[in-house]
């Protein structure tokens, strides 16, 4: 309004200035013929003055409310903190009670004396936050949190050791063995197969790969000490015989390895090599008996093999020609290998000869 008087007293001041004859003159007409555009335009100079001061007086009002609306402090919040040492120990004051409990008889003190038990009054932020975090669903505890809650209840925490199998166990140590042995560390490879083997004595696989780690590290003893540990669970597992004559054999001990082979007498049709291998090494030791005995045994378990037939007559022809010669013929229809063939051709030619000398 202040604004509005100045305005006003200026216009004033510029209609006491003194007028000339023409300007007097000027006047008087003008006022004879007055103009409406310059009593509009003057009218709307004064709203915009109007609108600019009252625009002006209400932003100043609304700094001030928001300036004095400012809160000078944010609401501090009580924390609750449990005593660590035993809150019997403690009293709490009786300056603490409020005048609203000492008036009601049911409340005049706190049931216990602990200062833990003594509430301040909570300001009323708090008081709403409550009111929201009760009306917000709660979310569901997880499965490690119960657990813990369980352990600290119990006074402890209890460890589930699970039992592995044999097959299990075995199956591990099988696997860092291979991943040992690919590495080339033969001796922690070694350990592996000897432990798996522990907890699976049965295992056939398993013992047979410690015997050919053991023979290939020039551990000859200690292989055939684990194949006879083999054969001798079982009576009726002639594969680790096999494998332990053949081992002897490589050591030039064949003598040892068909005592060992002699020792059993399996099915040729069920171990054809076994008996084979029993056979030769007869025949290396010059027991051509033996070795045509074992050769007589394949005979009748496969009688279409023409192999069979012709050991059989190289180890005949040492101390019976006369059944050599005929063995020489059965296997002579039975083989298609033509230096074989050839071979035999020639051996039946001798025998033949060597017994028409005999009748001569």
């Amino acid at each position: 309004m202040s604004v509005i008087n100045k305005m006003l007293k200026d216009l004033d001041r510029r209609g006491q200035q003194p007028f000339s004859k023409r300007a007097a003159s000027s006047a008087v007409e003008k006022r004879n013929s007055p103009k409406p555009g310059l009593w509009f335009l003057g009218l709307m100079l004064f709203i915009v003055l109007a609108l600019v001061v009252f625009w002006w007086q209400s932003s100043d009002k609304n700094m001030m409310t928001v300036s004095e609306s400012k809160p000078n402090e944010r609401p501090k919040v009580q924390e609750r903190v449990e005593p660590l040492t035993k809150a019997s120990a403690f009293k709490a004051p009786e300056k603490l009670v409020t005048p609203a409990e000492s008036r009601s008889p049911q409340q005049k003190q706190p049931d216990t004396k602990d200062l833990a038990s003594v509430e301040m009054p909570e300001p009323e932020s708090e008081r709403r936050s409550e009111r929201t975090q009760k009306k917000q669903p709660e979310p569901p505890e997880t499965v490690a949190e119960n657990t813990t809650e369980e352990a600290k209840k119990g006074g402890e925490f209890s460890k589930q050791s699970v039992q592995l199998s044999p097959e299990e166990i075995a199956n591990k140590h099988i696997e860092k063995a291979q991943k040992a042995q690919q590495q080339g560390r033969l001796t922690l490879a070694e350990e592996h197969w000897r432990k798996a083997l522990a907890v699976t004595p049965d295992n056939k696989e398993v013992r047979k790969k410690l015997a050919a780690l053991q023979f290939g590290r020039n551990k000859v003893s200690q292989a055939l000490t684990t194949l006879e540990a083999g054969f001798k669970r079982s009576s009726t597992d002639f594969e680790f015989r096999l494998l332990s004559a053949r081992i002897l054999e490589k050591e030039a001990r064949p003598a040892a390895a068909l005592s060992l082979l002699k020792q059993a007498a399996p099915s040729a049709g069920e171990y054809p090599e076994y008996v084979q291998k029993q056979a030769l090494l007869a025949q290396d030791m010059g027991d051509y008996q033996a070795a045509a005995d074992a050769y007589q045994r394949l005979v009748q378990a496969e009688p279409a093999q023409g192999r069979w037939y012709l050991g059989k007559a190289v180890a005949e022809q040492e101390f019976a020609p006369e059944v050599a010669l005929l063995s020489y013929k059965k296997a002579l229809s039975r083989i298609k290998h033509r230096p074989t063939l050839e071979f035999i051709q020639q051996q039946i030619a001798l025998l033949e000869a060597s017994e028409l000398a005999g009748e001569q």
